[in-house]
């Protein structure tokens, strides 16, 4: 059995730190280290759900047979994910991810638009929504992802969804919705973040969270004034895995009861925690950990 049922991308990576910023065409920076990492938003937060101690149920787009696909489950089974509902297909090209990492900075090279293109993803579990506490969806896999939400609202499973439009039926179900300032920066005109929560709060009835990187998320409830929340302030080595990471402390928050700002606090000491790590995802807070850094910075 399992408290979380994550949905959604899951993919090999390779964390490159760099000792300088990223170079320009023709430019040089230096190596620092060299990591195996795990991405996709849903493979991010069961691994960091994981390590919080919460039992967690991982399924979404299909894994290759090759040496990294193998090293990824290794990585997510070695934390407890039960990776039972993943298929392997020898068929498939797994997703391919490298990230280069320069502090609170990261660039992204993947093949995610081919994964999109080949639609190789699994059909959620309605079982498995069904037996959870709470769903951790990711909203990229068209169909299949709308189809979980649903199965979400028939058997009553709160989920937590990211970045996908205020319209949407997903965000429009959402017992919660986390937007990255970057994904709002694609989606609206303005760069206001009060008006990018009205549009948010104006169709989901769920907590509404906008993160702004090192600026104060923008967070509340339809009705109700937004509110801010500074983040922590640590050195950041690896920022790549805080967007997964909040969504996984919205998650632990929720099964434990807390109210919005207690949520959004132990979620950005989540995401605290990870950015001052290399690479910040493995080496997510346990349970003590996270505790005794929230109690530190009350």
């Amino acid at each position: 059995m399992h408290d979380v049922y994550a949905y959604g991308v899951i993919a090999p990576s390779t964390l490159i730190e760099l000792s300088d910023d990223v170079p320009s065409a023709g430019g040089y920076a230096e190596i620092a280290g060299v990591y195996p990492s795990l991405g996709g938003e849903a493979a991010g937060g069961a691994y960091v759900l994981a390590r919080l101690g919460v039992t967690t149920k991982l399924s979404g787009n299909k894994l290759g047979s090759d040496d990294l696909s193998a090293r990824t489950l290794g990585i997510l089974s070695g934390v407890g994910v039960d990776c039972s509902a993943i298929d392997v297909d020898g068929d498939v090209s797994s997703v391919t991810e490298f990230v280069l990492a320069t502090g609170s900075d990261r660039t992204v090279l993947g093949t995610y638009r081919q994964l999109l293109a080949d639609a190789a993803w699994s059909f959620p579990s309605r079982e498995d929504i069904g037996v959870s506490r709470v769903v951790c969806l990711d909203p990229f896999f068209l169909d299949a992802s709308l189809q979980a939400a649903r199965w979400c609202a028939e058997t009553g499973t709160p989920y937590v969804t990211v970045d996908t439009a205020p319209d949407s039926e997903i965000a429009r179900s959402a017992e919660a919705v986390v937007i990255a300032e970057e994904f709002a920066a694609r989606t609206f005109e303005t760069s206001d973040p009060l008006e990018v929560f009205a549009a948010y709060a104006d169709q989901c009835p769920g907590l509404v969270i906008l993160t702004r990187g090192s600026k104060p998320a923008v967070y509340g409830r339809r009705g109700g004034q937004p509110k801010h929340y500074p983040p922590f302030s640590v050195e950041a080595r690896d920022s790549t895995g805080a967007g997964d990471s909040f969504r996984a402390g919205i998650i632990y928050g929720m099964l434990r009861g807390y109210d919005d700002e207690r949520l959004v606090a132990t979620a950005s000491g989540v995401a605290a925690l990870v950015c001052q790590r290399v690479p910040g995802v493995l080496d997510s807070p346990t349970e003590d950990e996270l505790q005794d850094f929230l109690h530190r910075h009350a």
